[in-house]
């Protein structure tokens, strides 16, 4: 009987190990089978944009040697002509432009690419040498149609940009003319205005106010401080309401005969130098 139970119990016991070695098996093959379909992923995808890159540069030649049948021999292009070959050369433009991407995105996959996926490097570093003599004749080629004096749309529109920033630098060279000389104008501007006591006060001048240049300068007649020297003042009686130094100005006789006031200025930035506003009041 015991030996009955023993026999049970290991062939149980062998049971339940060979399950869970196919479970492992099972868990194992499915990994590589994993791993197996992700790596032929990853190289199906790497053939697919090398052969994009490839048909994009054997494009882009097929255009370039369009462009040379198409000018062969000319001396001038029609309008239509130029309008296809600026077609032809943006077309170009965006394919070099689009398989130099591709190629940077290609070279940083495969930086650590190991096994297989390792060889394609060499055929990634074979397309951007491709690509770059490629790059190189089309620039060629626009120099040769520039000594053809074909001035296609690509030309003119850089042509046209120029302009554009010229015509915007003049018209800043203007604004900026116009804005020197309005502030060059306000540098050199004071007012002033000549009165009786009560000729001033009626026109709301305090002298507190005059102290601070807080006045109503409408009231007061604008001058050049280069271009204003003095003025009679067809009075014999004379003060300055505002500051200024004495030795700037003087209020002197007109003649021997004339007893009025001449007003004058000897030094004219010392003169404003306190104050823009004049005010003198006569008797």
């Amino acid at each position: 009987m015991k030996k009955v139970i023993l026999g049970a119990l290991i062939a149980f016991f062998m049971v339940s190990c060979n399950q869970e070695e196919i479970k492992r098996l099972t868990f194992q093959r499915d990994s590589i089978q994993q791993v197996k379909d992700q790596t032929e992923a990853e190289m199906n995808n790497y053939l697919s944009v090398i052969a994009e890159v490839q048909s994009n540069i054997k494009s882009i030649k097929e255009t370039e040697l369009g462009i040379i049948d198409n000018v062969q021999g000319a001396e001038g292009v029609n309008n239509e002509s130029k309008e296809r070959i600026s077609q032809d050369l943006q077309t170009i433009n965006e394919a070099i432009k689009n398989s130099k991407n591709q190629i940077s995105q290609l070279e940083n996959d495969l930086k650590s690419a190991k096994g297989q996926a390792a060889k394609f490097k060499g055929i990634v570093a074979g397309l951007k040498s491709d690509l770059k003599k490629q790059a190189e004749e089309i620039a060629e080629l626009k120099t040769q149609l520039e000594a053809k004096d074909i001035k296609i749309k690509e030309l003119d529109d850089a042509l046209a940009s120029v302009q554009m920033m010229k015509d915007s630098l003049d018209n800043v060279s203007v604004q900026q003319a116009a804005a020197i000389k309005a502030q060059d104008e306000e540098l050199n501007t004071a007012w002033y205005i000549i009165g009786t006591k009560k000729e001033l006060k009626a026109k709301g001048l305090k002298e507190g106010d005059l102290k601070t240049a807080k006045v109503n300068k409408s009231t007061f007649t604008k001058v050049d401080i280069r271009e204003f020297s003095g003025m009679e003042l067809g009075s014999k009686k004379a003060k300055l309401y505002t500051s200024h130094p004495q030795s700037s100005y003087s209020l002197t006789k007109k003649s021997a005969s004339d007893k009025n006031l001449v007003f004058k200025i000897s030094d004219y930035s010392a003169f404003w130098g306190n104050s823009r506003i004049l005010v003198i009041q006569i008797n």
